[in-house]
């Protein structure tokens, strides 16, 4: 193990310049700033578009399906009631009266709220 750095001077070596290094340095990180705001600019329209039209039951099959999965990984000893409780959805009525997709996973939570206790 080294207990010790030597300095050497190095010779021959060409340093870049400071300013184009940081330039360089600056630009990339701009170009990955500006890929994440698009990222999260087009998550939020996104979002807003689902939540401005209406949800499809397919949606609502879906963010259910993923929403109780979730509850189920939490609450592994409530699967069966969870299981039964995703197979007495009804997705049609379901869609209709949300208005997002968190309208579908408030909905779920508060149903199953007494499974918790």
């Amino acid at each position: 193990m080294v207990n010790s750095i030597s300095s050497y001077s190095a010779s021959g070596v060409q340093s870049t310049g400071a300013s184009q290094l940081s330039e360089e340095e600056k630009k990339k990180k701009e170009a990955q700033e500006d890929g994440l705001y698009s990222y999260n600019n087009q998550q939020n329209q996104t979002l807003e578009n689902t939540a401005s039209s209406q949800i499809t039951e397919d949606t609502a099959r879906t963010t259910a399906q993923s929403y109780i999965a979730s509850l189920k990984a939490q609450y592994p000893q409530l699967a069966s009631k969870l299981d039964a409780y995703y197979s007495g959805l009804d997705f049609t009525s379901l869609a209709a009266d949300a208005t997002s997709i968190s309208d579908i996973r408030a909905y779920i939570y508060s149903e199953t709220q007494g499974f918790l206790k």
